[in-house]
């Protein structure tokens, strides 16, 4: 089955348990997820947008919770066996408790804005044993502040899409002038 055929069929609760699994550390596509939905609800017909937003935080806010528990509770032993599976080396899971130790606060706020660390981050928060309300507030602060600039990055995606749009013809009719100059005259 398809993401998109599994967010019509079960709707919310895909949009739900996609963020919330990604969330956790599993890496599952709930980014996309969230994306299908919300472009669905652009339709009118499948979604209401409002109930896209509040399915997605309720399963960032879930799952991000698990996944810090997960990391606190199995720790470092958890996650170093699980290293080859998800693409974590051990001296990265080292230089992240680090990282974390020092930086735990900037870590969780950079961290959820990054596709690849927003799944490891509440894992990584919790081995490395950050204190859980510091958790909660840099988190809570993250999605406030990508709230806060979305108008901003709609813009600033609307631009992009139209510059992409721009060079995309401009490479056709380049390719096109140039198949048409490359051709010999017939004889």
């Amino acid at each position: 089955m398809h993401l998109e055929s599994l967010i019509t069929a079960i709707g919310y609760p895909a949009v739900f348990f996609l963020v919330m699994g990604e969330c956790m550390g599993i890496p599952l596509p709930g980014e996309t997820g969230l994306l299908i939905a919300a472009a669905a609800s652009g339709t009118g017909k499948m979604f209401v947008i409002w109930w896209v937003i509040v399915a997605a935080a309720s399963g960032a806010i879930v799952g991000d919770t698990l996944g810090y528990w997960i990391g606190r509770r199995g720790g470092r032993g958890l996650v170093l066996r699980l290293t080859g599976k998800f693409f974590i080396k051990k001296e990265h899971l080292e230089k992240a408790e680090v990282f974390f130790l020092h930086h735990g606060g900037k870590a969780v706020f950079f961290g959820r804005s990054v596709s690849y660390l927003r799944v490891l981050t509440a894992l990584l928060a919790g081995v490395s044993r950050m204190y859980y309300p510091k958790f909660l507030l840099f988190n809570a602060l993250a999605g406030y502040a990508f709230g806060k600039k979305l108008g901003f990055l709609e813009e600033r995606i609307r631009e992009i899409g139209w510059g992409a749009l721009a060079v995309f013809i401009i490479a056709v009719i380049a390719y096109i002038l140039w198949k048409k100059a490359g051709k010999k005259p017939p004889k």
